[in-house]
């Protein structure tokens, strides 16, 4: 259910029934808009109160819903930080991706919260829905030089130093609707409160790029646009966790598994990697896998003769409690693509990494 929605609020579906349901969700969105507008003006006119936590924070958030690349993002700020000796704390709002309750005392069993603990290592990664109570408690017993707020654009309670927002090239903007009717979490005006607009996977969205920068302008964004892509690094068997040569899928046949928001980025990928996509597996995002997916796998990859399923860093998390029902597959290797988010040469690295470092210096929540 929760994918034919999304596929009628992303325009895939159409007929009459399609069209019934996509008038009463724009009657939603008229009400959603009504009440972002009217959050968005309480905090803003000082009605609402804005909680600040005494060091800075910097906001890493988008406009839409699905993959836009932040996670990539917040992991990127986050090593920057650390390389130079600040020390950062990332909180996320966390989602139940192993059915693990996400709270402050399990702090990084979210799917994306343990990600992001498996390439920082020592960085502190705190999930949990009330981020304001876990960033004060927190600094009772510990210290932290800098706050990085996974998914914070539209969390106003939070003060922010800096509000960085990430935009897919491969579906910036998607129909151009609010929730529920479209992909939009806020007016695209919305944006020109961000300090920062970071494009992601810009070597995808090549085709979009004129119109991103058109759109933007007219809606009044002056910001500097910073360039980046998603740039795959490695590949980890699943079953022995050892690092592959991502030469040696050019020219196989695979399968491809994943459920993030945006699957044909991965696809895209894939392909440029030289791998022949011949079965995509795409979950909704944020699903629980089971041993009953691993056999369709399966299934479908030994009626195929496919003897490569390749999965994201982040699903290959959420496959964690099934490594044993995998280990036991002999004749389909299991592998999980690695990726970083590196800034295109000349589009503003340096103003992005020096925004960033300037941030850690700010007086917090000011």
């Amino acid at each position: 259910m929760k994918d034919f929605l999304y596929r009628i609020v992303t325009d895939d579906v159409h007929g009459p029934l399609a069209g019934i349901l996509k008038f009463f969700l724009r009657i939603l969105s008229f009400i959603y808009l009504a009440l972002v507008t009217a959050a968005a003006w309480l905090y803003r006119s000082g009605i609402l109160k804005q909680h600040h936590l005494g060091r800075p924070v910097v906001s890493v958030g988008n406009i839409t819903v699905g993959g836009t690349g932040k996670t990539p993002l917040v992991v990127k700020i986050a090593q920057i930080y650390k390389e130079n000796k600040i020390k950062p704390v990332i909180l996320t709002r966390g989602y139940m991706g192993r059915g693990i309750a996400c709270d402050p005392a399990q702090s990084a069993q979210s799917d994306e919260a343990v990600m992001m603990r498996e390439i920082l290592g020592d960085v502190p990664v705190i999930s949990g829905a009330d981020r304001i109570k876990n960033a004060r408690d927190f600094l009772k017993n510990n210290q932290a030089d800098v706050f990085i707020l996974d998914d914070g654009f539209q969390q106003w309670r939070l003060a922010r130093d800096l509000d960085i927002v990430a935009i897919d090239t491969t579906n910036p903007f998607g129909n151009g609707c609010l929730l529920p009717r479209g992909i939009l979490r806020e007016p695209l005006a919305a944006l020109r409160r961000a300090n920062l607009l970071i494009l992601t996977k810009v070597d995808l969205g090549r085709e979009q790029m004129d119109l991103i920068r058109k759109r933007l302008a007219a809606i009044g964004c002056t910001q500097q646009l910073i360039e980046t892509v998603h740039r795959p690094v490695r590949l980890v068997d699943l079953k022995t966790g050892r690092s592959r040569e991502m030469e040696t899928i050019a020219g196989q046949r695979v399968c491809a598994v994943c459920s993030l928001g945006a699957p044909a980025a991965f696809a895209a990928t894939l392909t440029g990697l030289g791998a022949k996509i011949q079965k995509a597996f795409n979950f909704a995002d944020h699903y629980v896998y089971n041993t009953a997916d691993i056999r369709r796998i399966l299934e479908h990859c030994r009626r195929d003769h496919i003897g490569i399923v390749i999965t994201t860093q982040k699903d290959a998390v959420k496959l964690a409690d099934l490594r044993d029902d995998i280990r036991q597959v002999e004749d389909v290797e299991f592998q999980s693509l690695h990726i970083e988010l590196t800034v295109r040469d000349g589009t503003g690295e340096n103003a992005f990494f020096k925004r960033i470092l300037d941030t850690s210096t700010a007086k917090g929540g000011a």
